[in-house]
């Protein structure tokens, strides 16, 4: 019985030793920071208050305007295009309101976006309708043509995923966004303005039903500040199938990011 109480005691004493030696040693680990590092942690977390509070007033790019090259990729010698040839100057312009929405206090912020988009494609090809759906036709006088050209217009639904180069600098840094957009057409019409013996005249004709009523396809944004370089592809055809030539858009331009 003695041996045993013994034995207690001991293990008792043991018990409370090792106890006492971690509360020395968590008391002591509390005390290892010192008074530069606490000081250090707490610059540390005012510096990330201030970036958290001047984002708010950061541009997030909410409104964007993209003036675009806009052109199709198609074969000449394929049926319905009777060697179309564009013109190189054929333009278009995007006009989009963006949510911009940062993913914690990450670089990487979400934004889906509203807009309008139009595109006009010039040519000295005429686009005729018949009942075989709509194909392109050499102009009989390409001379007397001022302006001939399709124009479509889209109500634009754009999604990006960015990325900013540094926090800190806020608006001041390199921004890169890959996206992805949808649209459903608003209009498609041809414009011809000629000019015979001194007679000036304009013809605008919207029957075209040929024309693909959606378009989708990536999109691509580079640039500095405001300042950027954009891009997209459509991977649907400009025509619906099997009622026009097939032909695909892509467009390269410059976009001014603001707000």
């Amino acid at each position: 019985m003695k041996k045993l109480l013994i034995a207690f005691l001991l293990l008792s004493t043991g018990v409370a030793f090792a106890s006492e030696v971690d509360s020395v040693k968590t008391e002591k680990k509390k005390r290892e920071m010192t008074a530069e590092e606490i000081a250090e942690k707490a610059a540390r977390q005012k510096r990330r208050a201030e970036i958290e509070k001047k984002y708010q007033k950061f541009s997030k790019d909410r409104f964007a305007v993209d003036f675009m090259g806009t052109n199709w990729i198609y074969k000449s010698t394929d049926p319905g295009m009777n060697g179309l040839k564009t013109k190189w100057y054929s333009r278009g312009i995007n006009i989009y309101f963006y949510w911009d929405f940062r993913f914690k206090k990450s670089r990487v912020s979400f934004a889906p976006g509203i807009g309008y988009s139009c595109s006009n494609i010039y040519s000295r090809h005429g686009l005729v309708e018949d009942s075989a759906g709509s194909h392109f036709e050499p102009l009989a006088n390409p001379s007397d043509y001022k302006v001939n050209k399709v124009t479509l217009q889209y109500f634009d639904i754009p999604l990006e995923l960015r990325i900013r180069t540094n926090p800190d600098k806020f608006n001041n840094c390199f921004k890169f966004a890959i996206g992805f957009k949808g649209g459903i057409r608003l209009d498609a019409h041809t414009k011809t303005k000629t000019k015979i013996n001194n007679e000036v005249k304009v013809n605008v004709e919207r029957r075209y039903p040929d024309f693909s009523l959606w378009r989708m396809g990536p999109t691509f944004r580079f640039g500095y500040s405001s300042f950027n370089i954009t891009a997209y592809y459509g991977v649907l055809g400009v025509f619906k199938k099997d009622f026009g030539p097939k032909a695909n858009e892509f467009a390269v331009g410059i976009s001014f990011n603001g707000l």
